[in-house]
């Protein structure tokens, strides 16, 4: 795979020694972008803290959850940091350490960011054999450039990538590279077709390519009356029920304007068997290049769709591109994660029953965004055991969103509509796009863990092979707990295994923290421990999120679960603080959405809600009077207002309360 893989979570760049911060480099891009003749890395700055000042060309979370792309007035350059909330025509200054990605492309590890005056935001207009420079100088470049199409590999939007060569006269060919989280549609690409390409120039094993942004960043027949671009279609709510409008918007451009836009729809089965007939609605036009139309509510279990729009030249484009062959799918209604994951423990397939199909499914996170491994991954659970078995075997599921759009917490009601996939064995869904996820509450009460023994919970063999039946896929991504168990081996690189029985052959699980915690495996120590249960590379893994869920024998838990604090709007002011008898808290709150405002002790315990509600968009300030829910006076001393705005915003401050 191109795109780049989801790195460890980056520490600050700020190196202290002796009490002085290590000095930085002031530096352009030009400066740190050099290779040699094989385009091998080879930046005279490597390994030095830096700092350059550049604007973001590239939407972060278009190619995964953290890849950054700033340019400067001499070139451009790359680097990761998550949970940013940059935008394009950001201008920031950069600190970090010069690095290479992969041995392949040059960019700067360890970075943090600040607001700072940078660069105007325009691609630089190339040749092909321009792009293609044999000093490599142009990697890291926002650049435009015009050829013929010369062959194409088309890929799937949304599931796998693709890409096309275009040739500009001479015999250099250029590499346009489609991310398929930009969800670029390329079937209307044919060869001989004349395009403007622009993205960002990247080095990949020595290969220049341009990595397109999104679907504005294709034009056809550049050089005439360019074809109208769709793009950034989506749903209002890609989780509609039985009878509920679909309202499909799409960003619509033309260089000399669109004359009007049909949103088609029909209605289909899951497995794609029984499609009805084509229907038409008009779109809108609601501002700008945006236009709405609505498909009137159904009752089947799919709804296909696909958006069709006309220039002033008469021109007519459809995205997808080779619609009505291709089009987008909305599935209708909620399936059970029962009723997508359970298979018979003696199938030769522990496939989910939804695997290659559309779905909507509905759950409660119980591990959140960044503590399933990366910040495009989270794992939901039913809300309630199964009436039939009483438990939650089968009740767990991975969600991966590849822009990794949204955060999201331990005890969120989500609803997600995608497409059921299988990961290696691992169940999940992929969703349709970051915006097909619902958040219906938060603050929900978690499901109780599944107390199983280890033996079941390791058990990747079916009936046939140890006579048992293959009882882990039950317990795939479901919430679980350990009876008292040991620490039966160390298998390196924070691993280890643990059984619940005297002896540890052919019982034990092992324990995979993705992140790291305090507590170190000794052979030896009794403990419990709870977890999702996870399958990787052929194992069966219990992964405990934080040092909470690990409980030494005799001991309380070494760690706490304090949720993770992100930085977005929300807080305007807390005053007086610190306070007496009484503190106004104000805050925004940017469109509709869920808000919950709780104060807290130093224990983490929940002392006050001051609001619990959906609230419209608006400044609001709320004043807390120092007492509990139950009405009584609470003792001076500190606590933290935690303020949570839909998926998006999670802030705590320190408040103090003075008698």
């Amino acid at each position: 795979m191109r795109t780049h893989l989801f790195r460890a979570a980056l520490t600050m760049c700020l190196v202290m020694i002796s009490g002085a911060a290590v000095a930085q480099t002031p530096a352009t891009c030009d400066e740190i972008q050099r290779y040699t003749a094989a385009g091998v890395p080879d930046s005279p700055l490597v390994s030095q803290l830096v700092t350059v000042t550049g604007t973001i060309y590239v939407q972060p979370g278009t190619f995964n959850g953290g890849s950054h792309y700033i340019m400067d007035a001499t070139g451009g350059l790359t680097f990761y940091l998550s949970g940013t909330g940059l935008v394009v025509g950001d201008e920031i200054e950069v600190t970090g350490t010069v690095d290479s990605f992969n041995g392949s492309e040059i960019d700067l590890s360890g970075a943090s960011i600040s607001p700072a005056t940078g660069v105007p935001l325009t691609p630089v207009v190339m040749t092909v054999p321009e792009v293609m420079s044999p000093d490599y100088e142009t990697v890291g470049t926002f650049a435009q450039t015009v050829g013929t199409v010369v062959d194409i590999n088309p890929g799937s939007p949304g599931v796998s990538n693709g890409d096309f060569r275009i040739i500009d006269g001479t015999t250099d060919t250029l590499m346009i590279f489609i991310d398929k989280d930009t969800m670029i549609d390329m079937t209307a690409i044919d060869v001989g077709d004349v395009y403007q390409a622009q993205g960002a120039v990247v080095n990949y094993s020595g290969l220049i390519e341009i990595k397109a942004r999104m679907q504005a960043d294709l034009i056809e027949n550049p050089l005439g009356d360019t074809l109208p671009v769709i793009q950034n279609i989506e749903c209002t709510n890609w989780v509609p029920m039985a009878n509920d409008p679909i309202v499909v918007t799409a960003d619509i451009s033309d260089d000399n304007g669109v004359t009007s836009a049909t949103l088609y729809y029909r209605t289909n089965d899951n497995e794609g068997l029984t499609p009805g007939s084509w229907s038409s609605v008009a779109m809108a036009t609601t501002g700008g290049d945006a236009w709405d139309g609505t498909i009137p509510g159904q009752t089947s279990e799919l709804v296909d769709f696909y958006v069709e729009a006309t220039d002033t030249g008469a021109q007519t484009v459809t995205n997808p591109g080779n619609a009505p062959t291709g089009y987008y799918t909305v599935f209708i209604g909620i399936v059970s994660i029962y009723d997508m994951c359970t298979v018979h423990p003696d199938s030769s397939s522990q496939a989910n029953n939804y695997n290659g199909l559309f779905v909507n499914v509905e759950g409660i996170i119980t591990a959140g965004t960044g503590q399933a491994g990366a910040n495009s991954k989270f794992i939901m659970q039913e809300a309630d055991a199964n009436p039939a078995t009483g438990d939650y075997t089968f009740g767990g599921l991975l969600i991966y969103e590849g822009s990794a759009q949204g955060t999201y917490y331990r005890g969120d009601l989500v609803q997600v509509g995608g497409t059921g996939n299988e990961y290696f064995g691992l169940s999940q869904v992929l969703p349709h796009t970051g915006n097909a996820i619902n958040l219906v509450s938060f603050g929900n009460t978690l499901p109780e863990p599944e107390v199983v023994r280890t033996r079941i919970l390791g058990d990747d063999l079916w009936a046939v092979d140890d006579g048992t039946g293959n009882l882990g896929e039950a317990y795939e991504s479901v919430w679980v707990k350990t009876h008292t168990s040991t620490v039966a081996d160390t298998l390196g690189y924070g691993d280890y295994t643990v059984c619940d029985k005297f002896t540890a052959a052919g019982d034990t699980v092992i324990v995979g923290p993705l992140v790291t915690l305090a507590y170190q495996p000794i052979l030896g120590d009794i403990l419990t421990l709870e977890g999702f249960m996870d399958y990787d590379y052929g194992d069966r893994k219990i992964v405990p999120i934080s040092d909470a869920f690990i409980v030494l024998s005799g001991a309380t838990a070494v760690g706490d679960d304090t949720p993770t604090v992100v930085s977005a709007g929300g807080f305007q002011k807390i005053y007086p603080n610190p306070f007496n008898p009484t503190t106004k808290i104000s805050f925004a709150v940017n469109r509709d959405e869920l808000v919950q405002l709780n104060f807290y002790n130093i224990r983490g315990e929940k002392v006050r809600t001051l609001v619990s509600d959906r609230l419209p968009a608006a400044d609001y300030t709320f004043e807390w009077d120092g007492k509990n829910d139950a009405g009584s006076h609470l003792a001076s001393g500190t606590y933290f207002a935690r303020l949570r705005i839909g998926a998006e915003v999670m802030q705590v401050r320190k408040v103090a309360l003075v008698k």
